[in-house]
C-alpha cells in the first residue's frame, strides 16, 4: 500500500488531501501545526518532527504557504515592500518546504520510485505575472519553484527520488467544503516516473 506524508495537514489544501488519500486507501501519515506544533519556518521543529516519523513514504507533499501572513497583506506597489513581510514569505514559502526536502530524504525509498511534491502558485512564473503586485509572495513562489527544481537535478543523480512543485492557480480555503483534485498526484508520479528511468 502507498504511503505518503502530508505536511500542513491542518490548512485547506493539506485537510482536503488528507481526506482524499484516505478515501483512495492510502496509508496517510501528517502534520501540522494546529495538531503537532510544527513549524515550516523553524529548521529545529522540521528536522525534530521529521526524526520522529517512521517511513519510508512513496509521496511526500508538503501543503504549506500562504499569500497573507497575519496582518500583512500581499503588496499592490513596490512602493509596500516591506523587508520583513519579505523574510516571512520566503521563510513560510520558499525555505521551509526546502529543508522539509532536506530533511526528509531519509524517509523516502532508494529502491522505487518516489515523490516529492511542494505546492506552488502559479503567481510564482515570471512568464505568468502580467498584472504585478503580490511582491514577496510571488518572489517566493518563484524561489520555491528553484530550490526544488535544483534539488530534483542533485536528488535524482543519486536514486529515484523526484522533487516537483505543483502549482495551483487558486484554491479557496476558507470554506470547510473545499475540494482538491488529488488527480495532480498521478500526473506528478508519471512525471516522476518518466524523469527516473
Amino acid at each position: 500500500m502507498e504511503s505518503v506524508l502530508i505536511l500542513g495537514a491542518s490548512g485547506g489544501i493539506g485537510q482536503a488531501l488528507v481526506k482524499e488519500l484516505n478515501l483512495r486507501g492510502k496509508t496517510v501519515t501528517s502534520l501540522s501545526r494546529s495538531t503537532d506544533q510544527f513549524d515550516i519556518t523553524n529548521e529545529n521543529s522540521i528536522r525534530d518532527a521529521i526524526d520522529r516519523l517512521v517511513g519510508p513514504f512513496d509521496t511526500i507533499i508538503v501543503a504549506t504557504g500562504a499569500l497573507a501572513i497575519g496582518s500583512n497583506k500581499p503588496e499592490k506597489a513596490i512602493k509596500s515592500l516591506d523587508p520583513i513581510v519579505v523574510a516571512e514569505q520566503f521563510a513560510l514559502n520558499a525555505t521551509g518546504p526546502a529543508l522539509v526536502l532536506k530533511h526528509a530524504l531519509q524517509h523516502m525509498p532508494h529502491d522505487r520510485k518516489s515523490v516529492f511534491a511542494a505546492l506552488s502558485a502559479r503567481v510564482g512564473s515570471i512568464g505568468e505575472n502580467r498584472l504585478g503586485g503580490w511582491y514577496s509572495y510571488r518572489a517566493s513562489k518563484a524561489a520555491l519553484n528553484q530550490l526544488i527544481h535544483t534539488a530534483s537535478i542533485e536528488v535524482a543523480k543519486g536514486g529515484r527520488t523526484k522533487p516537483l512543485s505543483r502549482q495551483w492557480r487558486s484554491v479557496a480555503t476558507d470554506t470547510p467544503s473545499i475540494t482538491v483534485d488529488v488527480d495532480v498526484l498521478k500526473k506528478t508520479q508519471a512525471e516522476a516516473a518518466r524523469a527516473c528511468k
